[in-house]
């Protein structure tokens, strides 16, 4: 059965996250480089779901049992196929998260106790020490996709990071973007003008005071 627009509309916008939606076309270069961060990015899912077997079976100590990784790679591969139509929103989620798993999650919350305690060294030392591997490893990996995805989106989307959070010099020219950030935009028109009212004060026949 042929799918009409509505229908395509009312999934994309049941199933999109909520945030604004950021659409680029491709151009060559960008086709080139998303093909580049596509490979980047399968490399990083395949290691971080190693990652999760070695601490789900080994019972490794670190942080969300290091599906970091892994979700940072699915962030990646919904922005390279388009994923609700948002491929640069998803970017964007991207560079924020992977942003974050590098310093925070892998390297101050992982690999620090692991390094400084490492109670797992002493359970399953080879499995601990492949983890810290793959880990330094996928963290370099991500800061290197980290540096794609941003050159994508500096020349597809050049005003992006006002454009996601709706603040400075936001342009917004997709018709999902402009009813995401003013969606009081019919309620705020201004109404037609009315004739001049022919109310005067104090000009009822009542009486006067004192009289």
């Amino acid at each position: 059965m042929e799918d009409t627009g509505w229908q395509s509309r009312l999934c994309l916008q049941l199933c999109a996250p909520p945030i604004p939606r950021l659409f680029f076309r491709r151009t060559a270069w960008t086709t080139e480089q998303l093909a580049l961060l596509e490979k980047q990015a399968w490399l990083c899912f395949l290691l971080g779901f190693f990652r999760s077997y070695l601490n789900s079976n080994f019972f490794l100590g670190d942080f969300m049992g290091g599906g970091t990784d892994l979700f940072a790679a699915l962030l990646a591969i919904f922005g390279i196929y388009n994923v609700c139509s948002m491929n640069g929103s998803f970017l964007i989620m991207f560079l924020v998260w992977a942003s974050a798993n590098i310093v925070l999650f892998n390297l101050f919350l992982s690999l620090t106790p692991n390094l400084l305690y490492g109670g797992a060294f002493k359970v399953a030392p080879c499995a601990s020490t492949v983890d810290n591997l793959l880990m330094v490893f996928n963290s370099i990996l991500q800061a290197q996709m980290c540096w794609r995805a941003r050159q994508i989106l500096d020349e597809a989307l050049p005003n992006w990071r006002h454009q996601m959070t709706g603040t400075g010099d936001a342009t917004l020219t997709d018709f999902d973007n402009r009813a995401s950030a003013e969606p009081f935009l019919q309620a705020d028109a201004p109404s037609a003008p009315q004739g001049p009212s022919r109310f005067q004060a104090f000009g009822g026949g009542g009486q006067r005071l004192g009289s």
